[in-house]
């Protein structure tokens, strides 16, 4: 097989690929609930076959899917420019609003599997550690030594469960959310001053 036929048969492969990323992320943005094999096959235009060739099982194609969802929020991470620690929580606050509400839809299907699959729990309990270890970074230590309580409540309120219950639950648009979690949070910061 020659250097261009590798090729070729390797940008199919790719593009087939990301079809079946893409179908999967359309079925939920449709609210199609969890989406069966069969029915990500058809949307990608490719064969069930092909399908678990690219990704082994469904937990393999979520959990690329999650991946692919993550990547889209990256740019969030980027270094706080406040110099204190109680402007980098609010600027943290702020990044926090435009992730929760651009990945909501996908929060809900990964929940609704959750409980099918210890690698979306794995992974959904990994992305919690990592917002709780962003805070951690951000508030010294003696701040958060003399009061667990206080920081139990910050990690709270600027937690993608609270973001989740006042936009699903309490049916709250995401400017009404963000209004509420703000003045959660900047209670708390005042409590501090």
């Amino acid at each position: 097989m020659s250097e261009q036929e590798t090729d070729g048969r390797r940008r199919r492969s790719m593009a087939s690929r990301d079809r079946i990323i893409d179908a999967v992320l359309a079925l939920i943005d449709e609210d199609e609930g969890i989406p069966g094999a069969e029915a990500i096959a058809a949307r990608a235009g490719v064969g069930l076959r092909s399908l678990f060739r690219h990704f082994g099982d469904l937990d393999g194609l979520y959990v690329t899917v999650i991946d692919r969802i993550g990547l889209r929020f990256t740019h969030l991470v980027r270094p706080y420019e406040s110099p204190d620690w109680q402007g980098q929580v609010r600027e943290g606050l702020e990044r926090r609003m435009v992730m929760f509400e651009g990945a909501l839809r996908y929060r809900r299907f990964a929940e609704a599997y959750r409980q099918h699959s210890a690698t979306m729990r794995h992974g959904l309990d990994a992305l919690n550690r990592m917002l709780r270890g962003r805070l951690e970074g951000i508030v010294p230590q003696e701040v958060r030594a003399g009061d667990e309580i206080w920081f139990e409540q910050l990690d709270l309120w600027l937690s993608l469960e609270s973001y989740s219950r006042l936009r699903g639950l309490q049916n709250l648009d995401h400017d009404q959310t963000k209004a509420v979690i703000s003045a959660a949070v900047a209670a708390l910061l005042a409590a501090k001053n």
